[in-house]
């Protein structure tokens, strides 16, 4: 069966995402669940070649196909056309709210999850109290990248091979995989917002 057909036989005008957009909407989704192509094709019985030109908006997808693509990624067919929304795509946290993973107070390094609803993410974010101490003499590495702005207080940022010190307004974006640590200065215990991508 030849999965390219003519746009009027997947789609009606006007009717739910365009052939672009699912291109972009598979890689997309491919992509949240760190699954390869090959992965894909091996879900799907499609072939790589044919799957990477969807993705290249290259081939227009037939019915068939996006009936395969969805049952791969365990979605509907409107979830992966775009024409519904999961109740999680838009994740709303008001302040306050969010996830605690440590109690505060203590001198305790805590941090609050303010995204913990959504399923599906490609980045973490985090709000994190850290102690005017540090809480282990080793520093911490982890795959992706991470992005860290202060919102209170002052941080110091320890690094292999330097020490950065920050001020409210301030912000840093690094390699996740440099060895860091963090901790507050001053008189008052600091809070900073951080984003953490999740390892290719």
């Amino acid at each position: 069966m030849n999965d390219t057909v003519p746009r009027s036989l997947t789609q009606e005008p006007g009717a739910g995402a365009s052939d672009a957009d699912l291109g972009i909407r598979i890689r997309f989704m491919r992509g949240q669940r760190k699954m390869t192509l090959d992965g894909l094709a091996e879900a799907t019985g499609l072939t790589k070649s044919y799957l990477s030109k969807v993705e290249r908006q290259q081939a227009v997808p037939s019915i068939t196909t996006v009936l395969k693509v969805s049952q791969a990624f365990g979605v509907s067919v409107g979830d992966l056309l775009g024409e519904t929304i999961k109740q999680d795509a838009i994740c709303l946290v008001r302040n306050g709210e969010g996830t605690p993973f440590l109690k505060e107070g203590g001198g305790d390094f805590n941090y609050r999850a303010i995204a913990s609803s959504r399923t599906q993410k490609a980045m973490q974010p985090f709000v994190i109290r850290p102690p005017k101490e540090f809480q282990s003499p080793a520093s911490f590495t982890h795959a992706g990248e991470e992005y860290l702005f202060v919102l209170s207080g002052q941080i110091e940022i320890e690094f292999k091979d330097r020490v950065v010190r920050m001020d409210v307004g301030d912000s840093v974006y690094f390699d996740s995989m440099i060895p860091h640590r963090v901790r507050s200065l001053g008189q008052s215990v600091a809070e900073a917002l951080v984003v953490v991508t999740n390892a290719d």
